[in-house]
């Protein structure tokens, strides 16, 4: 079977199950709507928003989840509501969600359930020091080199290709807008916006022109800058685009999501 190594987890194995595998089409018939569904600006903002705040679930389950629940606030599934001591009410809907390594996984909203009164969840927040680190150390693995001193002042940063690798110069001296800065330069290397590499598994996929480009590496940016509390000058272009034009550029929704969540586990 043929393996995604941009997100390896999703290679999903036969299933003996005649219900459990019309399921998975289900879902995966879900995801071919994602982006015919979410071509016009107030779809696309509306699906942003709604990923940034799940943060408890990968940017790809949020969308899928975004496409059959779109109001959901909290989403588990029914073991793990009773274990709150909540149930599910009998005519509740699951929605479906891929789930890593293993079968899809049927998750209900808290508004389908009734029970003990939930505690308040703790608010999210990322160690943005941490996270840095951890992305300059693995990205270095696939031949991104980031340069100039990490943590210390110095103008912002650009990816470019080295001799035979790529580097990022991250020149602010906030730790924060170097994080936002480094997201959005590794989406678009993710996104293989600047071709392939010898042994890193990139498409080479450049955009059909700037704008595009940079509205797709720019949600990526939004997307993880957004769900680690982190502002962003390229999340922010995004919202002025969204809010002048009628239609989002061309871009690969797929592509967006994919990397969101790959750039999300590379910097914990």
């Amino acid at each position: 079977m043929h393996q995604d190594p941009l997100f390896p987890e999703w290679n999903p194995a036969p299933r003996e199950d005649e219900a459990e595998r019309l399921a998975e089409l289900r879902a995966f018939d879900q995801l071919g709507r994602l982006a015919e569904r979410y071509r016009s600006s107030p779809a696309f903002g509306a699906l942003l928003d709604f990923v940034i705040r799940m943060r408890g679930l990968s940017p790809y389950n949020a969308a899928l989840l975004h496409l059959q629940k779109p109001g959901a606030t909290q989403v588990r599934t029914a073991a793990e509501w009773r274990a709150l001591g909540r149930r599910v009410r009998p005519e509740a809907q699951p929605a479906l969600l891929l789930h890593p390594g293993g079968p899809l996984r049927f998750v209900f909203d808290v508004t389908e359930t009734e029970g003990s009164p939930l505690p308040t969840p703790p608010p999210a927040s990322v160690d943005v020091r941490t996270a840095l680190e951890a992305l300059v150390l693995r990205v270095r693995a696939r031949g991104v080199e980031v340069a100039g001193p990490l943590f210390g002042p110095e103008p912002p940063g650009r990816l470019r290709r080295g001799e035979g690798r790529f580097v990022i110069q991250l020149e602010e001296a906030d730790e924060a807008a170097r994080y936002a800065t480094l997201v959005y330069e590794l989406a678009r290397f993710f996104l293989g916006h600047l071709g392939g590499c010898e042994g890193c598994d990139l498409e080479d996929r450049p955009p059909p022109d700037a704008i595009s480009g940079r509205f797709e590496a720019g949600s990526v940016a939004a997307i993880v800058c957004g769900r680690a509390g982190v502002p962003t000058e390229a999340g922010a272009f995004v919202r002025g685009y969204l809010s002048s034009f009628a239609e989002v550029p061309e871009l690969s929704l797929d592509r967006v999501l994919r990397v969101a969540g790959r750039l999300e586990r590379l910097g914990r």
